[in-house]
């Protein structure tokens, strides 16, 4: 507590009274220093069991002591460091998005920019900024090819015309982008075909399963030099692993499944 210098009593036998009070008071909030410390910071065993409520209290009769020394057999030893929990932190996303999305901004302005107070014109003065994930479902549509025929107007004998690209299926309506995403459905998602096909039906499409079969034949007629190519760099090692995985397969002439054999090389 400060002290005015003015105010302190000369009398030496009273400056004597006044130094043994503060030094009891002194030594009452030492012990409760020390009980909060041993309370937050200490060893389970040797935590205080009291009630905090009554620490601020200026109760002079309670003297905060010191724990008892441990006994012999009950030395307190250095603590060993308590192993690190081993389950992992849970992954949370907090809101940070992929950078590499497209982004795509929709700007909510009020519906009146006029001061409803005194009727002026306002203007921004800050935003609120939030982002969610969303998705753009597959569309289908046509692509028309359109090839312009340019004739001479001189001669009146010479045609040009740009020639038509070439097609993954000969005189099909698919694009490869198409048959690309029916294979990679069909081989990578395990999408089967007759699903692929209530897909597209669902969206106003109807085809047959046998068309999408011709389709990835003819997809697969195309990668094969690939195929052999991979084979081929593959067999040149002079070990090869492979997983032999067995997966049952729909069989229309059996009433069960058949088993595959998936092998990666």
């Amino acid at each position: 507590m400060p002290f005015d210098p003015a105010s302190l009593p000369r009398d030496p036998d009273r400056l004597i009274e006044i130094i043994i009070a503060l030094q009891d008071r002194n030594a009452n909030l030492e012990g409760i220093v020390a009980a909060l410390k041993r309370t937050v910071y200490g060893p389970r065993s040797e935590k205080l069991i009291a009630d905090t409520a009554q620490l601020p209290l200026d109760l002079d009769d309670v003297v905060f002591s010191e724990p008892p020394a441990a006994a012999n057999d009950d030395a307190v030893g250095p603590q060993p460091a308590r192993p690190s929990s081993p389950r992992p932190k849970a992954a949370r996303n907090i809101g940070a998005l992929p950078k590499h999305l497209p982004l795509c901004e929709v700007v909510i302005e009020p519906d009146s920019k006029v001061c409803p107070c005194c009727g002026g014109s306002m203007h921004v003065i800050g935003e609120d900024v939030s982002e969610q994930l969303d998705v753009i479902p597959a569309v289908l549509q046509v692509k028309r090819i359109r090839r312009p025929r340019d004739g001479c107007r001189s001669c009146e004998g010479a045609v040009v015309q740009a020639k038509a690209p070439p097609r993954l299926v000969e005189n099909g309506m698919a694009t490869t982008a198409l048959v690309t995403s029916i294979v990679v459905g069909k081989f990578s998602w395990h999408l089967p075909l007759n699903r692929q096909t209530d897909m597209l039906r669902g969206q106003g499409i109807a085809l047959d399963r046998s068309t999408l079969v011709h389709w990835v034949i003819r997809a697969a007629w195309w990668l094969k030099p690939l195929y052999t190519l991979l084979v081929d760099i593959v067999l040149a090692s002079p070990k090869v692993f492979c997983d032999d995985t067995p997966l049952p397969v729909l069989d229309r002439r059996r009433r069960r499944t058949r088993t595959f054999r998936r092998r990666w090389w």
